[in-house]
């Protein structure tokens, strides 16, 4: 999951205890990503999340 954040160019902040920080290109989005989640949805909710994102970098045709 962090890796598509990386491909849309998002800066990843390493954890100091249980959170990675993602924050956008432009600076209006951050998003707090979770080592362990316990929601078994939690990497689809965060993927869908990011997609729709203004900032996210859609390709032609998608």
């Amino acid at each position: 999951m962090l890796g598509e954040f990386h491909e849309a160019n998002w800066k990843i902040v390493d954890p100091r205890k249980k959170y990675y920080k993602v924050k956008c290109p432009c600076g209006k989005h951050i998003r707090t990503i979770h080592l362990s989640p316990s929601n078994p949805n939690y990497v689809r909710d965060t993927r869908g999340w990011l997609y729709r994102q203004p900032c996210y970098p859609w390709e032609e045709g998608t």
